[in-house]
């Protein structure tokens, strides 16, 4: 992690180049998933996989949404804890935390092993514990402090797409059944 948090780099570059590759992982390995196992309904399986087909999409804008969401939080809470206040560092930052849960998002293939998940997001947790002092040079005294607003603040915004994705796939979902 330090040789990487002084490469130049540009939001668009991490963006692009990093966080929309990873965020792939997930898209990839959820629509896999679900399509074969909304393979088993049958008659409906050509509503499902548009269904599938669109909650993938739709988690995958949110995905890459979120990475860039959680760094702005990051490096607006980094005066309040003594941080460096740098948005390449905290995007930086930010697609690293992310970057166990879209890894271990493969699982997502076979649908009950999705709940694994949680171990990436347990490892993001102790990336972001260890990435703070190490890239915005937070004081040791702080970082338990800045962790757990930074885990907060995330969670405020996973539900938030999680309500947004809910809405729009249960809209599509009722106007589908009311032209059958």
């Amino acid at each position: 992690m330090t040789a990487d948090k002084d490469v130049p780099a540009t939001v668009n570059s991490i963006m692009i180049n990093y966080v929309a590759v990873l965020a792939a992982i997930p898209f990839v390995a959820t629509l896999i998933g679900d399509l074969w196992y909304f393979s088993l309904f049958g008659g409906f399986a050509g509503f499902l996989i548009g269904y599938a087909f669109l909650a993938a999409i739709l988690t995958y804008i949110f995905d890459v949404i979120a990475v860039y969401v959680v760094a702005m939080v990051i490096q607006m809470l980094s005066t309040n804890f003594g941080s460096t206040n740098d948005r390449i560092k905290s995007l930086k930052l930010s697609a690293w935390i992310f970057t166990p849960a879209f890894l271990i998002s493969a699982l997502n293939i076979i649908p009950f092993l999705g709940i694994l998940g949680i171990l990436g997001i347990l490892y993001g947790l102790y990336i972001l514990y260890l990435g703070l002092p190490v890239v915005l040079a937070t004081p040791k005294d702080k970082v338990v402090q800045y962790v757990i607003v930074t885990v907060i603040a995330t969670f405020i915004v996973y539900v938030v797409i999680a309500a947004i994705i809910g809405v729009i796939t249960a809209a599509v979902f009722v106007s589908t059944f009311r032209f059958m």
